[in-house]
């Protein structure tokens, strides 16, 4: 039977990283605050689309 041993650590040192190398585990993220308005800009535009309408639908009513 085959012994699971635990992998032996190499003494060799890392590898030199490139001077414009970024760890992804330490770059701070970077929101695009214009990618979030613009779904929310188009939700106000259909809102305010809807309550024009509504509000000439309204109006067109004749009098009771």
């Amino acid at each position: 039977m085959t012994e699971n041993l635990p992998a032996t650590r190499s003494e060799e040192p890392a590898p030199e990283l490139h001077v414009d190398h970024r760890d992804p585990q330490h770059q701070q993220v970077q929101q695009n605050v214009s990618a979030g308005l613009i779904p929310l800009a188009l939700i106000i535009l259909l809102l305010l689309a809807f309550v024009a309408a509504a509000w000439t639908f309204l109006a067109a009513q004749p009098a009771a």
